[in-house]
């Protein structure tokens, strides 16, 4: 395990000054996650001929039917709920009565690569309905919509794709591609890549994005990926850490919450539990709009008034941390752990993988990975999988992640006999089935900080309850009986941002209305070396095991092919 001072992070301990920055042109100055070959974009696996039109993916729009060959309503929508494959005679079947796809109103089919084929649809700006993961056997992936450049200006440049590749989004862009788009889109913080074929970039404000095309101009693709634009509005799932917060009634009125991640054991022996570092110390974020001010004081205030409300025992629960202490300064170093609901001390936070700094940490381009470790001087408690969940037992593939096997969320409890049951961010029951996305890259240029994760959406979005930071996803299906883990939940974002909906002339509607993506930093090399220990869920689950037995989901998802 490190050292206890802190992680090995050289050149980022501390926010470098205006007079003190580096010019940001070289790519190496930003740092890059150690990743196996295998999972990084490589220009040359799909390199274009000079001269060769780069050929962007075809949506081929499926429209819907009025035909009545699976009888009505109710009959077609089991029907379609339960077909197995997509072919040329189903396909428009599928879309019209299968419930992730019907109410839906843009739904395309989409060629990823030779004979395999995706789902890509583009919610509405106010669906409030679940999508699901898969249809007809095939993964259902949501396409983005960007701000469009306004029609009374005509901007003096135009950037032409630079890449002479096709770039794969099952993949991580490369060390050099982030580079490239920090060189196109100067005033940027980060990008996000859509397995849907899109890569969105990602702007503090209009403002911000205008000046871009103005200097440089705007791009219409990026390795032969569509390219969008929007404002960046990555929010943590957790409320505001009060300091000296006492422990809580209920998770509804918890002040200062996480839920606590994976028990994991060093290579020399050490034991820490991991914890979202962002629960724990101030934040600044990118946008403080008033309104969103607002709101952040009613939730306050309501969790200030709820914490009066009675304990009720003999429940069922999820491990939620609580920071009994704040010390001096901003850091999550020295602070200890309590369970939300029982004064139970869990450990106290002794190192962190993130920087420190005087000042409120920018969220969440500030972050390097999230992620902090609780330890005991005398013996952590123990770390027990959710009931009728899969017991994590190792670490899983960002390949596998990426490729669409199958994945779920999940949170761990810790034994106690007074516990309370939660939902929430994408969270309900003990677990929740999800499906890749995707990839975000944040930058800071002031600090030269950057960080990189994975993005997923749960199948049934519960309202947004925050405190789930730090729940595992996993590689695997809830009947396993054990899977894999791969990353922690550390932020959610709405698919269309505020900005967005104001212009298309509309206003924001509720948060919770909103079509939203998960995402959770990528792990330290060293932590992902770690053997987890968490002990099985007292009520079984089936015989299977992930990954060494075939998955049903995966043998769903047979290629579709079309002789058009």
């Amino acid at each position: 395990m490190p050292s206890r001072e802190g992680p090995p992070l050289p050149g980022r301990s501390s926010p470098v000054s205006k007079k003190q920055r580096v010019s940001s042109t070289d790519d190496s100055i930003f740092p890059y996650p150690v990743l196996p070959a295998d999972c990084v974009t490589n220009d040359q696996d799909g390199y274009l001929p000079v001269g060769s039109l780069h050929e962007l993916r075809h949506l081929i729009p499926v429209p819907t039917t009025d035909s009545v060959e699976w009888g009505d309503k109710a009959a077609a929508a089991k029907r379609a709920s339960i077909e197995p494959k997509v072919t040329d005679t189903n396909q428009r079947l599928l879309r019209t009565h299968h419930p992730s796809l019907s109410q839906l109103d843009s739904v395309y089919l989409v060629e990823e690569s030779e004979h395999k084929w995706i789902w890509v649809v583009s919610p509405g700006f106010d669906e409030t309905r679940s999508i699901g993961a898969y249809a007809g056997g095939l993964e259902i992936h949501l396409k983005p919509t960007g701000l469009m450049e306004r029609t009374t200006t005509m901007w003096p440049k135009y950037q032409s794709d630079p890449i002479p590749a096709i770039l794969n989004p099952r993949k991580f862009l490369s060390r050099h591609h982030l580079h490239l788009l920090r060189e196109m889109f100067p005033t940027s913080l980060g990008a996000r890549v859509f397995i849907s074929g899109f890569i969105v970039i990602l702007f503090k404000s209009r403002a911000d994005m205008e000046n871009s095309w103005l200097q440089d101009g705007p791009a219409s693709t990026f390795g032969t990926l569509r390219l969008r634009y929007d404002i960046l509005e990555d929010t943590p799932t957790r409320t505001m850490v009060s300091k000296g917060a006492a422990i809580a009634a209920r998770p509804d009125c918890v002040e200062a919450y996480a839920a606590l991640g994976l028990k994991i054991r060093f290579p020399g022996g050490q034991e820490a539990i991991t914890v979202p570092t962002h629960a724990f110390i101030t934040l600044r974020y990118i946008r403080s709009a008033p309104l969103l001010r607002i709101a952040d004081w009613y939730g306050h205030i309501k969790m200030k008034l709820a914490r009066y409300s009675p304990i009720k025992s003999g429940l069922s629960m999820r491990a939620i941390g609580s920071a009994r202490r704040h010390p001096m300064g901003n850091s999550p170093l020295g602070q200890q752990v309590f369970l939300a609901g029982n004064s139970k001390q869990i450990g106290t936070i002794s190192f962190t993988y993130d920087p420190i700094s005087a000042r409120p940490l920018r969220f969440p381009t500030g972050f390097v990975h999230d992620l902090s470790l609780i330890t005991n001087s005398q013996e952590l408690p123990e770390v027990t999988s959710p009931d009728r969940t899969p017991c994590v037992v190792g670490w899983g593939s960002y390949t596998d992640l990426l490729d669409g096997k199958p994945v779920f969320v999940t949170g761990l409890n810790i034994p106690t006999g007074n516990t309370i049951v939660r939902s929430g961010s994408g969270i309900s029951r003990e677990a929740q089935a999800a499906l890749t996305e995707g990839s975000q890259y944040l930058w800071d240029r002031e600090v030269l900080s950057q960080n990189v994760s994975i993005l997923w959406r749960t199948e049934n979005d519960e309202d947004p309850l925050g405190g789930l930071s730090g729940s595992a996803l996993c590689l695997g299906q809830l009947q396993d009986k054990t899977c894999l883990a791969v990353c922690f939940q550390n932020f959610e974002s709405p698919l269309y941002s505020r900005e967005l909906l104001k212009d298309d002339h509309r206003g924001a509607p509720q948060y919770a209305d909103r079509v939203r993506i998960k995402g959770g930093f990528l792990l330290p090399p060293e932590v992902r070396a770690t053997q987890i220990l968490c002990n099985p869920s007292e009520t079984p689950t089936a015989s299977g095991t992930y990954p060494s037995r075939s998955n049903p989901t995966a043998g769903l998802r047979r290629s579709y092919s079309s002789t058009r």
